[in-house]
């Protein structure tokens, strides 16, 4: 009998023993029991230690051991483990190998979403990004040339956390769309134009934000701006055929029709019967400066000139922009020169540099005004000439504010000044070289005698 108690207490205390050192994987706790839970803690300062000094081959083994034993014990698990994972990729040399390493790492994101998915700042979206970016990093390309499964990853991490993501989950996210676009342009253009208009407000807005370090996020806007109208996806007529037969179901979604508006405007499409068309939409909706500028634009073809001045002025007075001010003012004077009252063209130029005094079309505008009409300022021929010194001063501030202009403006300059007033004729009027001069008639500047 008492060997029987002995080796039953024996047994009692196997058990309880096993009961006491539990792994967490096992138990379902985040550190385990007993001596398995020394070891998680044990392993996981191992792990910060070498993690932070980036000495990932001797993190390898406390890293695997938490992982593996206690994955639910700290974030630092997943913090490290990527970069534990890419290293031992980087030193791996066999292909089949290291696609195992691939499965690993991306196993490594799937764990943390499992554990650590509802962190407010590094949550599902942050981790689906991450999981992402890696997977392109890191993918044989050959096995993988589209990298779909990481472009389906990146619109819900797009989806969920909006423009709290990372720059570069955008910036990955829409390379990725432009090279599916190029790999079949017919069967992808619709969604490689919605994926665009889904992440430029995002950009525009994170870039907008007033914080120093979000300019990124704008920088980003201009990037993917640059790479959508290269890739010649916003043709007037393919953006008709898709947009075209959902205005009229659409007609009361105010979102839908400032993203076509957008869009339009974007691809220089500003002609088409569809941009009319919603313009009219969205001004019903909610009278905006894209909507007015669309029913500007609709009159100006329609001759209805008055009505454009009208909706432009309309345009302009709801616009946010010194920069779109400037050029509906242009558009203005554009009018105006055309009904042949060039006071007021003139007057809607220098409203645009009012707003934007780099802007040269202005200064050339105004030098094309008094070049072509100049014969309305006199009645003597000779002083009607007087008119092409206040061009030439206008074209030569054009080139101040807007170098890139210089090849063009400089062939202006050199017609202008072989109209200038003969010096013969301009002495017999006792109008002197080099003094100052005030050109007649509406124009009034003053300029330099040549």
């Amino acid at each position: 009998m008492k060997t029987k108690f002995i080796l039953s207490a024996a047994a009692f205390g196997l058990v309880a023993f096993s009961g006491m050192a539990q792994t967490g994987i096992n138990s379902g706790t985040k550190c385990g029991h007993g001596a398995d839970s020394v070891a998680c803690v044990q392993n996981l300062s191992l792990l910060g230690q070498y993690g932070k000094q980036g000495d990932f081959a001797s993190a390898v083994g406390p890293w695997t051991q938490a992982y593996e034993n206690c994955p639910a014990s700290h974030v630092s698990i997943y913090q490290y483990g990527p970069k534990i994972v890419a290293w031992q990729i980087s030193q791996e040399k066999d292909a089949v190998k290291k696609a195992q390493l691939l499965d690993k790492l991306m196993g490594v994101y799937d764990n943390r979403m499992k554990y650590f998915s509802n962190m407010k700042k590094y949550g599902k979206p942050y981790i689906l990004g991450r999981k992402a970016i890696d997977y392109v990093t890191y993918v044989d390309p050959v096995k993988d040339p589209l990298k779909e499964k990481a472009y389906k990853w990146l619109a819900e991490a797009i989806e969920l956390g909006g423009e709290s993501n990372e720059v570069g989950v955008f910036q990955q996210y829409f390379l990725l769309a432009d090279d599916m676009y190029k790999k079949n342009p017919n069967g992808f253009k619709e969604q490689y134009i919605n994926d665009y208009l889904m992440i430029t407000p995002m950009l525009t807005n994170r870039g907008n934000s007033g914080v120093a370090k979000d300019s990124v996020y704008g920088n980003m806007k201009t990037i993917v701006d640059v790479m959508f109208a290269k890739s010649g996806a916003a043709q007037c007529k393919d953006l008709d055929n898709i947009y075209g037969k959902q205005l009229a179901a659409k007609k009361d979604d105010k979102d839908f029709m400032k993203m076509v508006l957008a869009l339009y405007s974007i691809a220089d499409c500003e002609e088409s019967d569809v941009y009319f068309k919603a313009s009219d939409y969205m001004y019903k909706i909610e009278p905006s400066a894209s909507a007015a500028r669309g029913l500007a634009v609709q009159a100006y073809n329609n001759k209805e000139y008055s009505r454009a001045i009208e909706y432009f002025s309309n345009a302009i007075s709801m616009e946010t922009n010194n920069g779109d001010k400037s050029n509906l003012y242009m558009k203005i004077a554009a009018v105006y020169n055309k009904l042949g009252n060039y006071s007021k063209a003139r007057s809607a130029a220098q409203s645009a540099l009012s707003h934007n005094s780099a802007n040269s079309n202005a200064y050339i505008l105004i030098a094309h005004l008094y070049a072509q009409h100049c014969s309305s300022i006199s009645d003597d021929p000779i002083l009607q000439k007087t008119a092409y010194w206040a061009a030439v001063d206008k074209l030569e501030r054009a080139k101040a504010v807007d170098p890139s202009c210089s090849a063009n403006v400089n062939k202006m300059i050199s017609g202008y000044k072989a109209n200038f007033p003969p010096s013969s004729e301009l002495f017999m009027r006792g109008i002197k070289s080099g003094a100052s001069y005030t050109v007649p008639g509406w124009i009034g500047e003053t300029t330099k005698v040549r």
